[in-house]
């Protein structure tokens, strides 16, 4: 029997969102939550409107869409090669190269080339091949292909929705502040821990800044970027966390993929289930009992950041955002030991055991629903 905090309760699996769940009992309890720290790309520092009526939803929704189709290169056949830069994290730092290629939507080949790293995957037919065992992907890789690939917001009908405006290098932009906790979402102010956030560029119709999380950014150039078809491709992006840059990427090329098709045939490579190896980032909120002497109705916040392999564990964590540095080393703690509770579970007969990059809130209150 999980005893108090580690009991798991399984909050809710929205549509494309990521998985969300929540530990501790009334893990929703409100207690008063300080506001995000400040950070260079955080631009919604205050006047987020919460989104009202249907055309407000409308405009803002198709904003979104619009500009991930704009950029979306996997609407058709492609062959993209990017590379970049890693570093702050041990198992990911130096230079890598990646080749991401489809000639149909039944066929989909990946490469990555990086420190102690090398591997060639092959997604046919909902079958996944590899000449690597299923085992943990490198960080610094997961994120560069998330940056890629996984952008698209997930605005199904329990999303809440906040709008405001911005400026970055004196362009005007338009950000959408977006919850998946399950309530709406009302007031003004500046972002809240809970919200993604989606600065876009509407007159480009371009994505400018992406924020899953408070502390974790992706900012994308366009400055020369990549005609492919009627989209639009940034010839670069960085990934910067708790204010240091992480990540530093150039689209190397993007065109049509080559007619021959020896590249993908499974030969050579391992079979290893059904499925792709890995999916957009999950989100775990985890409520915490504060500290003795902690005063009553407030809550502090510490965001992390890390890998869950196939088997649940988490490896590579790190510190995103923190409202309260005291509790940061307790946070970091209490994530190297923690194992995915009903998310860890081992796999299904014939499914590919799948890695994860893992954002975890943890969220300590001293509130007595808690």
């Amino acid at each position: 029997m999980l005893t108090r905090p580690h009991a798991i309760v399984l909050a809710m699996v929205l549509l494309q969102a990521p998985v969300i769940a929540q530990v501790g009992a009334q893990a929703g309890a409100q207690a008063a939550e300080p506001p995000v720290p400040s950070d260079p790309l955080e631009l919604v520092t205050g006047n987020a409107q919460p989104v009202r009526d249907v055309d407000q939803r409308a405009e803002i929704v198709n904003l979104l869409l619009n500009a991930h189709r704009h950029s979306n290169v996997r609407a058709q056949p492609y062959d993209l090669k990017t590379t970049f830069t890693a570093s702050g994290s041990s198992s990911s730092d130096g230079m890598w190269q990646l080749e991401n290629t489809s000639p149909a939507g039944a066929l989909y080949r990946w490469t990555a080339q990086g420190p102690n790293y090398s591997s060639v995957n092959l997604n046919a037919n909902r079958v996944f091949y590899s000449n690597q065992a299923p085992s943990s992907l490198p960080l610094r890789l997961v994120q560069v292909r998330e940056a890629i690939f996984y952008t698209e917001p997930a605005v199904g009908p329990r999303a809440s929705l906040r709008t405001a405006s911005a400026t970055l290098n004196g362009v005007e932009l338009t950000c959408a502040l977006i919850s998946h906790n399950g309530m709406a979402t009302s007031g003004t102010g500046g972002r809240r821990w809970d919200e993604e956030e989606y600065c876009l560029d509407p007159k480009a119709g371009a994505l400018i800044t992406y924020s899953l999380v408070p502390g974790l950014y992706v900012l994308y150039d366009y400055s020369k970027a990549l005609a492919f078809h009627d989209k639009l491709i940034p010839n670069k992006f960085t990934i910067t966390q708790a204010g240091q840059t992480v990540v530093e990427a150039e689209t190397e090329s993007v065109r049509d993929p080559s007619k021959d098709l020896t590249a993908f045939q499974p030969s050579g490579l391992n079979q290893i289930g059904v499925g792709p190896i890995m999916t957009a980032p999950w989100r775990y909120r985890m409520g915490m009992p504060a500290p003795a002497g902690a005063p009553a109705g407030t809550a502090q916040i510490v965001v992390l950041h890390g890998m869950q392999s196939p088997d649940g564990k988490l490896t590579d964590v790190e510190l995103l955002a923190s409202s309260d540095a005291s509790l940061n080393a307790s946070a970091v703690e209490f994530a190297a030991k923690w194992q995915g509770g009903l998310m860890g579970q081992e796999t299904e007969p014939g499914a590919t055991p799948q890695s994860h990059e893992v954002l975890m809130t943890v969220r300590y209150s001293s509130d007595p629903r808690q």
